[in-house]
């Protein structure tokens, strides 16, 4: 899981791209997904019984592999699906929130759907990603595209779409100013604070500390208002934005950044 936060004109928005443990990205044609309710009092996913079959929500896995031309394929538990965003879905009662489901972390359109139908936004990190975001039915107001490698003729794309993105860098600014022109309409863009805030998380997956190479820094954040402001034809700023890493665990890191955020604005 990796969570950010977003503060736009609305007010803070917390944005979580869930992922399941029982998910993998899909490269088979063939896929199988188990839809059947398990019945009150039975494990949701994958499980066994004393009948020794595995279960997939009171499936068993071998009726669904008979039911399917060849092996491998991948099967998912709708139901975990479900519960995962449930839970976040719940945590976040009361407040004006988007959980954005991370579609790099599986482009299976049928899962795609069934979060977009719960009420997901997306996250994202190129232009294909964007095509199946939008094919899925995703509304572009609830996309935000991530990334610090953007391609140029993505950008475009995403600037009509009028999806949110994240200026990164430097280089990043320039990339969607030009875009922008040339898309013919401003670009809703956040600008991607670096909070400078240990996640206490493995140094791979950690990218709010001052040292990740990710984000603006604090010190440069007042240069790229000034650049965004010289431009308001082509850049619309309408938010901020922070990303601190994944597989956090402790809310207070959670605290600690949205504070920092809401001092920022």
């Amino acid at each position: 899981m990796a969570c950010r936060l977003m503060v736009g004109r609305g007010g803070m928005k917390a944005k979580c791209n869930v992922a399941s443990s029982n998910t993998k990205r899909s490269r088979s044609s063939v896929q199988a997904k188990a839809q059947a309710q398990a019945p009150c009092g039975v494990s949701t996913g994958f499980y066994s019984k004393d009948d020794g079959f595995v279960y997939c929500d009171d499936v068993r896995v071998k009726d669904v592999r008979q039911q399917v031309p060849e092996s491998p394929f991948y099967l998912y538990s709708k139901n975990q699906l479900t519960e995962n965003f449930q839970a976040y879905s719940d945590a976040l009662s009361g407040i004006d929130s988007i959980i954005g489901y991370a579609i790099k972390a599986n482009n299976n359109f049928l899962i795609m759907k069934h979060f977009r139908e719960m009420g997901s936004g997306a996250v994202l990190v190129s232009g294909n990603e964007l095509e199946c975001a939008r094919a899925a039915g995703y509304a572009p107001e609830k996309i935000v595209f991530n990334g610090n490698g953007k391609l140029y003729h993505e950008l475009v794309y995403a600037v009509k779409e009028g999806v949110l993105i994240n200026i990164d860098s430097e280089f990043d600014l320039e990339n969607i100013r030009n875009a922008a022109r040339e898309a013919g309409k401003a670009a809703k863009v956040l600008l991607r604070i670096n909070p400078d805030v240990d996640p206490e998380v493995h140094p791979y997956v950690s990218t709010g500390i001052k040292s990740s190479k990710f984000g603006i820094r604090n010190e440069r954040l007042q240069w790229f208002l000034d650049e965004v402001k010289k431009d308001g034809k082509a850049l619309d700023l309408v938010g901020v934005h922070c990303h601190l890493g994944s597989t956090i665990s402790k809310v207070n890191i959670f605290y600690d950044a949205t504070v920092l955020m809401v001092d920022f604005i």
